[in-house]
């Protein structure tokens, strides 16, 4: 087995979802990129999580887009975590959008503190009718 392919862990989280507003925005006459926002529903380290996320895309020279974003992780406890993440598009199978990348959490979360220092790889499949899939590994 690949040395690259030992690091990554188990898969700790799959959630659903829906992109539920999008905008172009403009900063300071730079080029424009597509902001969405999503919310989804599902488990995190086996804790049932709401995320909110707002993320930014833009055109690469090459074909494809870059993204970045933040998101809100609250716990059934009423637990919180923040997350900043970042991707790249890939081909996709289908209509739709296919993104590939990594994130990192921060939280006092009891349940999820053990995410604190691990990077998170992730893989997000949005369908042409903004339902999206999204599934999370720890990458140690």
């Amino acid at each position: 087995m690949h040395p690259a392919i030992r690091m990554i862990g188990e898969m700790i989280g799959e959630l659903t979802g829906n992109v539920i507003g999008q905008r172009i925005v403009r900063h300071y006459g730079r080029e424009p990129k597509l902001e969405r926002t999503m919310e989804l529903k599902g488990k995190l380290l086996d804790t049932e999580v709401t995320i909110i996320a707002t993320f930014w895309s833009k055109e690469r020279p090459q074909g494809g887009v870059y993204a970045e974003g933040n998101a809100i992780v609250t716990t059934s406890a009423g637990e919180t975590a923040t997350v900043h993440a970042s991707g790249i598009s890939v081909p996709s199978e289908g209509p739709g959008w296919s993104m590939r990348g990594i994130r990192y959490l921060q939280t006092t979360s009891s349940a999820l503190s053990r995410l604190n220092s691990v990077a998170l790889v992730f893989e997000v499949e949005i369908a042409p009718d903004g339902t999206i899939d999204d599934k999370t590994w720890e990458w140690k």
